[in-house]
């Protein structure tokens, strides 16, 4: 398999297809949320819905406002929890999504609306959210950074 430009739809819905068959992502799995992930300017909205994950696409920055949450993280960290994931794995304590959020002033995850109850799913489906990225060890990607 060709190495696939991150962030894209491609790999993210490359990610998800690895992540369905999961046996590990399928004991933490129950995840009923809609995420955009934020990687500089581009915006990919996922859809999980208890074990599938689908819906996978580019959404413009309003669009936003309509997912559960959004994870928004610098380009350069991004390609650090995607470089220390393929490097063990599985992300480090040092690159887990929850040590992300609480390393910076500012969370990484948020609701755009300021609805408290659906930035907290964050929290609830932080373990899925977690083997969902592990498995990014599997995918073969290309950093291309967007502009910021």
């Amino acid at each position: 398999m060709a190495d696939i430009e991150f962030p894209s739809v491609e790999w993210f819905q490359t990610l998800a297809d690895i992540t369905k068959e999961d046996p590990g992502y399928r004991k933490f799995g129950r995840l009923n949320a809609v995420i955009v992930f934020k990687c500089g300017d581009k915006h990919i909205s996922a859809n999980f819905d208890v074990l599938n994950i689908h819906e996978i696409r580019e959404v413009t920055e309003n669009a936003r406002r309509d997912a559960d949450f959004v994870i928004d993280m610098e380009p350069d960290v991004w390609r650090g929890m995607l470089d220390d994931i393929k490097k063990n794995g599985h992300a480090s304590l040092d690159w887990t999504l929850n040590t992300l959020d609480l390393r910076f002033d500012e969370p990484i995850h948020r609701n755009e609306l300021q609805d408290g109850f659906k930035a907290d799913m964050f929290f609830r489906y932080n373990p899925s959210l977690q083997v969902f990225f592990d498995n990014a060890s599997k995918v073969p990607t290309k950093f291309v950074a967007p502009v910021a």
